[in-house]
């Protein structure tokens, strides 16, 4: 006779995502008590993963992300030196280049060049922008993001409990507008709908960030995400094949799994 062992959880979570959308990768950790112990063994497994699949010579995009932001602690110095580059693929919340970003920390542990975009990632007209995209040096770093191999990214939630309310970066009327018009969630300020189709808002023409178009091209796109609130948005990215790889945790995988079947 032959004993089974039933598939580790986690494992099997895994397989079902790949399996039901189409992602070449997926990685899922136990959940944990609290969600900010969760979004901290995110992080450690999104470190774990970028480690796996760095290669030398490659282009690191970088997206600005709580989540994302966590896995620079775990993340280790590699054991030959790598002829990689990091790249920031939006500008910063803040409009100006931190030097403790998530994109700072790891291009410093990988010992790597990093190419910033030292503005904000809303502008306050369109003019302004245009201003800004005839700086050399901006629009050169916007190009080298667009030719990225690897982008670790972030979604973000749409409700008044979304960061972008929360910061005060976006009003909560302007939210509520985006959720009437089908808005799930958003990619580096690229708002999306349920099934990953753009969403269009009043400040598409003043984001300084790579384009939905340029996102689509980056060969290997990781989405790094977790929690009840996250999972319409995970949903809606899956959907819209708008990454190669997730790395969430079990509860949220489950949820997005069920959201998968109701929809068929």
């Amino acid at each position: 006779f032959r004993i089974t062992r039933p598939l580790p959880l986690h494992y099997a979570l895994e397989r079902q995502l790949c399996r039901t959308f189409g992602l070449e990768d997926a990685v899922v950790v136990k959940s944990r008590r609290s969600l900010d112990e969760t979004l901290e063994a995110v992080g450690q497994a999104g470190a774990e993963h970028l480690r796996r699949i760095l290669f030398s010579g490659c282009r690191l995009g970088m997206g600005w992300s709580t989540t994302v932001s966590r896995m620079a602690a775990y993340l280790e110095p590699p054991a030959r030196p790598l002829a990689c580059t990091v790249h920031e693929l939006a500008g910063s919340m803040l409009g100006q280049a931190n030097p403790y970003s998530i994109s700072w920390r790891i291009a410093q542990t990988l010992d790597v060049p990093l190419e910033t975009l030292p503005v904000p990632v809303i502008v306050e007209s369109e003019a302004t922008r245009e201003a800004l995209l005839r700086e050399g040096s901006i629009r050169t770093a916007l190009e080298h993001a667009r030719r990225c191999d690897i982008a670790f990214v972030g979604l973000g939630n749409v409700g008044p409990d979304s960061t972008m309310v929360r910061t005060n970066f976006l009003t909560p009327e302007l939210m509520s507008q985006l959720q009437a018009r089908g808005a799930v969630g958003d990619m580096l300020m690229r708002y999306f709908d349920a099934d990953g189709r753009p969403v269009p808002t009043p400040f598409d023409s003043r984001i300084i960030a790579i384009s939905w178009e340029d996102i689509r091209r980056i060969p290997y796109v990781v989405v790094m995400a977790a929690g009840p609130g996250k999972v319409d948005a995970i949903l809606g990215a899956l959907r819209g094949s708008l990454c190669r790889c997730l790395v969430t945790d079990e509860d949220t995988a489950q949820r997005v799994l069920e959201g998968g079947r109701r929809r068929g």
